[in-house]
């Protein structure tokens, strides 16, 4: 009999449910049987939908798979089961546990048989080629394991075989369901923590104010409240967040306070990017979910209004909001404004959808590390001994599990540098063999961290593949992109030490820690040495030097400035925006033989000409301090631009032939067109003249393909082709 004499505290009712999924199924409706309809989450819920009721009555439960985990984001339950039996989500697990209310039930399910033992179904997309789900032992399931069955787990573990094994009924493990749960009190006043920043924010001190706090604060309720109120002073106010599913809660509110003033007044809400083509000059914009907003777009946004608030969760759901607290409120505060502050920091600590200290959420946030660690916030750096104590190490897999300190403190560093950083990057840095950390330590203070991924030596076939873009084979992102946007065709021949995040402790910044930290990498990159002496549970024995150190990262002019330091070279610039950043992605080498030096240097003499006719024509949003970053090192570019060479011909015959994406062929299709004019061969009077000629004198998004009678991109690319292909049959 489990009591539900939690009424005061408001805790969630943990439990590990152990049998087929039958059995499971059966003891968690059990639990819930007087609460309102649960959710079911699984890799695949197929199973659980048909034993769910059929469409004619009311079903038992709803049902969400592990990639709709997002949509529950805003939501409330009373009770979510998780079958991880098939596969593990560790980002739908944080996500779900913050949806339970308090003295509802957050259930895990579990086979009876060896869950180690069960290949994961979710596993492979944490996996590089060639890796697959049956050849990994997973640290993670290991790691999630140990941790529901640890001392300060809130979990209590219901097992419907043992259940079934108990020789008399009366030994037999009784499951008493939970009493109904209180309605929820709808548009509730204010708590005092919120009627305080709602003070704060009306007084209008500050230019702008940051908002950050965990889940189930009361963030939403705060914002469609305050949100009401300005409008209904006669305030010009507008709200924006990612997108409009997630602020339900919001809504409610605003719609439930001016309800109560008898006003009627939709929702001045905005998408992001529509909201920067008005005109308006606001008096208070809400931005709802900050951190999930690329940081370039946060800054435009923080012009459009007299004051702004920027609210955004605190630790890592749909990743961390703490690392976009740091680098966004560093920005903020340097901010020109005639205002009293610059920025002021409102705070919801106290929860109002459960009770305080409740145990999952200290579970979930200790599992995942998403808090601060006290002893970590404890150990910090003595800036002033870095360059006199620092130490090395490396780990990869099974040995974090060994020493949960560094893995704590790592990851916790990820968590603050990185605001993407989510659950999900637990798994995997556990699992993924290609992965391990490089760590800078002083004593057992990590002060850098850089994770590391291999890449590379494909094979000849899979090259060739991927070059034509008829293969995309999970991981090893430079190879496949010199080799699928570059047409780089030895590309997938080399080695790469790919930095794919690198960290430092903020009292440790700006003093050469992660310049020495990958000093230290490029040393250990150029010995010959066995894998298994950097990683322990690795059995792949394998002798060959790195060829290239390697990074691909959102391009700013001050992150460029460190890896140019750094010795690396830039080789590619993405020719879109990344969503999550706002900003292009620039991939950067640093060769590390003879051979290698001497592709890079080809490699980095393309980019410079295809950046040379690019940058004025597709870049035209990039800052001037940027497009200098990218252009370092340029001198001879006007030279390289205007020649056609027979790396574009192949290029641009991977256009034609093949799939290789437009985008990537702009520059050599201008070189073409242009030498093409030079030369005669295509005239006024051509057919595609006009065409060509707008394309490689406009940006893409400025070319109107419809005036050539090109309604679809599939036309404008099968037109392309043919008309490229007529250019080449010239030369």
């Amino acid at each position: 009999m489990y009591s539900s004499d939690n009424s005061v505290d408001k805790h969630r009712h943990c439990f590990l449910l152990k049998g087929s999924i039958n059995e499971v199924l059966s003891d968690f409706l059990r639990l819930c049987e007087y609460f309102s309809t649960p959710l079911i989450c699984a890799h695949d819920v197929a199973q659980y939908d048909q034993l769910n009721l059929p469409s004619s009555r009311k079903p038992l439960f709803r049902t969400c798979s592990f990639k709709q985990a997002r949509q529950e984001l805003g939501q409330t339950n009373d009770a979510v089961l998780i079958d991880l039996t098939q596969g593990v989500s560790a980002s739908a697990l944080a996500i779900l546990s913050g949806t339970v209310r308090g003295n509802g039930v957050f259930a895990i399910a579990l086979p009876n048989e060896n869950w180690l033992s069960i290949v994961d179904q979710d596993l492979p997309r944490y996996l590089p080629w060639p890796y697959e789900s049956e050849q990994i032992e997973s640290n993670f399931k290991l790691f999630l394991l140990n941790h529901l069955h640890s001392d300060t787990s809130p979990f209590k573990t219901i097992n419907s075989y043992e259940k079934q094994q108990s020789q008399t009924p009366s030994k037999r493990a009784k499951i008493q369901a939970f009493p109904a749960l209180d309605l929820i009190e709808e548009n509730a006043p204010l708590t005092k923590e919120q009627a305080k920043a709602q003070s704060c924010l009306f007084k209008k001190k500050a230019k702008s104010y940051v908002l950050i706090a965990p889940r189930g604060r009361g963030k939403s309720t705060l914002l469609g409240d305050s949100l009401a109120k300005m409008l209904q002073a006669g305030k010009k106010v507008a709200l924006t967040a990612p997108n409009q599913s997630a602020i339900q809660t919001l809504k409610n509110r605003f719609e439930h306070v001016l309800k109560n003033a008898n006003l009627d007044v939709e929702m001045p809400f905005f998408a992001p990017d529509a909201l920067l083509v008005n005109d308006t000059h606001w008096d208070m914009l809400f931005v709802d979910e900050a951190s999930m907003i690329p940081v370039p777009l946060l800054v435009a946004l923080n012009k459009k209004a007299e004051h702004c608030l920027f609210s955004t969760t605190d630790y890592g759901y749909e990743g961390a909001g703490k690392g976009f607290g740091i680098r966004f409120y560093r920005y903020l505060e340097a901010q020109s404004t005639q205002k009293t502050l610059s920025v002021q920091s409102l705070t919801l600590s106290l929860p109002i959808r459960w009770g305080g200290n409740d145990p999952l959420e200290n579970w979930i946030n200790d599992c995942f590390f998403l808090t601060p660690n006290q002893e970590l916030e404890t150990s910090r750096i003595h800036s002033d001994n870095l360059v006199k104590s620092h130490t090395y190490k490396a780990i990869a897999g099974a040995e974090w599990l060994t020493q949960p300190d560094f893995l704590s403190r790592t990851f916790q560093l990820l968590v603050s540098a990185h605001y993407q950083t989510s659950p999900d990057n637990l798994r995997w840095i556990l699992d993924d063999p290609s992965v391990y950390a490089h760590l800078s330590l002083q004593g057992s203070a990590v002060n850098s961290v850089a994770i590391v991924t291999e890449e590379g030596q494909l094979p000849d076939e899979l090259s060739r593949a991927v070059l034509q873009g008829t293969r995309r084979p999970r991981g090893h992102l430079i190879p496949q992109s010199l080799l699928a946007h570059e047409g780089i065709e030895d590309a997938g021949q080399y080695r790469y030490w790919r930095i794919s995040r690198i960290a430092t402790q903020e009292n440790a910044q700006n003093k050469g820690v992660a310049s020495q930290l990958l000093n230290h990498i490029e040393t250990v990159a150029k010995r010959s040495f066995a894998r298994n002496d950097i990683m322990k549970d690795c059995s792949i024995q394998d002798t060959a030097p790195c060829d290239f150190l390697s990074t691909s990262f959102a391009a700013t002019a001050e992150v460029i400035a460190f890896w140019l330091k750094n010795g690396f070279i830039p080789v590619r610039l993405g020719t879109t925006k990344d969503q999550a950043s706002g900003c292009y992605s620039l991939m950067m080498v640093k060769p590390l033989s003879k051979i290698a030096q001497e592709r890079a240097s080809i490699w980095h003499q393309d980019y410079l000409a295809n950046l040379a006719i690019n940058l004025p024509r597709d870049y035209q949003d990039l800052d001037t301090e940027l497009a200098e970053a990218l252009n370092n090192n340029a001198s001879d570019k006007r030279k390289l631009e205007n020649i056609f060479t027979e790396k574009d011909r192949n290029d641009l015959t991977l256009f034609v032939d093949h799939h290789r994406p437009y985008l990537t062929i702009r520059a050599q299709l201008t070189r073409l067109v242009r030498q093409a004019i030079a030369q005669k061969t295509l005239i006024a009077s051509n057919r595609n003249y006009l065409l060509l000629n707008t394309v490689i004198s406009q940006s893409t998004d400025e070319i109107d393909f419809t005036a050539f009678g090109l309604k679809t991109k599939k036309q404008v690319e099968k037109h392309l082709k043919l008309a490229v292909n007529e250019l080449l049959k010239e030369k």
